[in-house]
């Protein structure tokens, strides 16, 4: 089972366990791709984070729509643990 803590209000790449396929391919989306998830049962866009200021990607995402506000709605649950999973059309 593939589980992501709830860390942030941005969904980061490193806190993603049991699944190191999906992380690495967070990792290696460019900025502002686009991805389908469910996370603790709620289907959703997710858009990768913009490159930083120096060039190098950020390996976390946010969410779009549905999916922002249930992560956001996740965050008095800091620390943890919920289900994430690659949603394929």
């Amino acid at each position: 089972m593939s589980l992501v803590e709830v860390r942030d209000y941005a969904l980061w790449a490193k806190h993603i366990h049991g699944n190191d396929v999906l992380k690495e391919r967070i990792i290696a989306l460019p900025a502002g791709a686009l991805i389908d998830l469910a996370v603790d049962g709620v289907r959703g866009k997710w858009k990768k984070m913009d490159d930083g200021a120096d060039g190098r990607p950020t390996p976390g995402l946010k969410g779009i729509g549905n999916a922002q506000q249930h992560w956001h709605s996740l965050q008095d649950r800091r620390g943890e643990l919920v289900t994430i999973r690659e949603v394929r059309p």
